[in-house]
């Protein structure tokens, strides 16, 4: 079974989470954050210490492992019944990352819509994720050195999935918007 897919895209720091969260919290939709099926890995245990060792430097964790974690969060939510594919829309927020993800995942996806938040003055992210380090005690976030070297591999490595997914799919979003503003073009799109 395909699940029906809305996937929200950007940049680290772009307010993908944010906007998920909300989305999620509407009958009909599901929310999951791939960053935050890896934040709640135990690091001490063996899925932890490889998570740990590439989201240190910023880089991201390789493909394989990374879809079969969030496809086994997935099938722990469906069985709990938090998450009904036969009912639910499920917004996705930080996977696919890069195309060879985009591809493995298409076994798994029917994605209908992807809202890319742009923002291309890289200094609002670094802020953003500054902010965001303080706030809610995000490691990935603390370094300046190691968010800069974030938003490099996002260009290289996550940007091109805009092309695997098409125009006709995208809905290009600035997200230096008030977050009010964002949620209200999202929803103007849905």
């Amino acid at each position: 079974m395909k699940f029906k897919t809305i996937l929200i895209f950007g940049a680290p720091g772009s307010g993908k989470g944010t906007q998920g969260k909300i989305l999620g919290q509407v009958p009909g939709y599901f929310h999951c954050a791939c960053g935050d099926v890896f934040r709640s890995l135990d690091l001490k245990s063996d899925l932890g210490k490889v998570f740990l060792q590439y989201s240190s430097k910023g880089e991201l964790v390789p493909d394989e492992f990374t879809v079969r974690l969030w496809q086994n969060a997935i099938e722990g939510m469906v069985h709990t019944r938090r998450f009904d594919p036969s009912r639910d829309i499920l917004i996705l927020d930080g996977i696919p990352r890069n195309l060879q993800q985009a591809q493995i995942m298409t076994h798994h996806l029917e994605v209908k819509k992807l809202f890319h938040l742009s923002c291309p003055d890289r200094s609002k992210l670094v802020e953003r994720l500054k902010r965001r380090a303080l706030k809610d005690n995000r490691l990935d976030d603390a370094n300046e050195d190691t968010i800069r070297h974030r938003l490099e591999v996002y260009e290289k490595e996550s940007h091109p999935i805009l092309d695997y997914y098409g125009k006709d799919m995208i809905v290009h979003i600035d997200a230096t918007l008030l977050p009010v503003k964002v949620l209200g073009a999202i929803l103007a799109a849905l």
